[in-house]
């Protein structure tokens, strides 16, 4: 099946935020959630 968002080795830093060597994968179809605790990342890796 083919991914509709792939990501492979993403980092980025900013005002002393840091996300390290994400990779992931959404199948085309699949329902996928992103949670984490305040200040994971989660915004950081949308943008």
């Amino acid at each position: 099946m083919e991914n509709v968002i792939e990501l492979q080795h993403v980092y980025k830093a900013f005002k002393g935020f840091e996300l390290k060597d994400l990779s992931i994968s959404v199948k085309k179809g699949f329902v996928t959630g992103f949670i984490g605790g305040n200040g994971a990342g989660k915004s950081t890796t949308i943008k």
